[in-house]
């Protein structure tokens, strides 16, 4: 089964957001841009919404130095 969900960055920005695999482009939260599906830097992807908004609390906290290993 393929993941639903895909943790990615927004090219314009750098914003984390999660994206449903099933619809062809997304508005990044943040700067408000409408950035086509095959355009997102793809980080991972999720088999659910939990998991993908874990990945964007792991990779907020890498990016910020908060990581503690």
């Amino acid at each position: 089964m393929i993941d639903r969900y895909i943790v990615a960055e927004c090219p314009r920005c750098g914003t984390f957001l999660v994206a449903d695999s099933r619809y062809k482009s997304k508005t990044c939260p943040k700067c408000n841009a409408r950035i086509s599906a095959n355009e997102l830097k793809v980080i991972r992807s999720a088999k659910d919404s939990r998991e993908a908004r874990m990945i964007v609390s792991e990779a907020k906290a890498r990016r910020g130095g908060l990581d503690q290993r």
